[in-house]
């Protein structure tokens, strides 16, 4: 039986053009541009999903404060419940001025890792 799968031209090397793409964000980079783009504001998951898709807002935050120290408030936030019995979506924000530097060193970690240039707070 003939191998349908291998490249009848023979060209079976990647091309550099796929090598020096820019990645796309990570999950992680995605999230901390947010929280620090919203400010004291915070994010919710529903604005989270909205924004990038995001299912796991509760597991992004843990991720962040456990495996890179960051501290972020959380309130369930009343005005996110739409019928009754529902549980209210809970709000997330950085704590304060120093956790949005930290936030913002750690984005621009994950830039630099893609090849992108450093953003300041307020471009976030």
């Amino acid at each position: 039986m003939k191998n349908e799968a291998t490249p009848k031209s023979g060209n079976t090397e990647m091309s550099t053009s796929d090598n020096t793409a820019i990645k796309p964000p990570i999950k992680k980079e995605l999230c901390l541009a947010l929280l620090i783009q919203r400010g004291q504001k915070g994010i919710t998951q529903p604005e989270a999903y909205t924004a990038y898709h995001e299912s796991c807002l509760h597991t992004s935050i843990s991720t962040l404060q456990q495996q890179h120290g960051l501290q972020i408030n959380r309130l369930p936030d009343k005005e996110t419940i739409v019928h009754y019995r529902q549980k209210a979506f809970s709000r997330y924000w950085l704590a304060d001025n120093n956790q949005i530097e930290k936030a913002t060193n750690l984005l621009n970690y994950y830039r630099s890792k893609r090849g992108l240039a450093p953003i300041t707070q307020d471009a976030a």
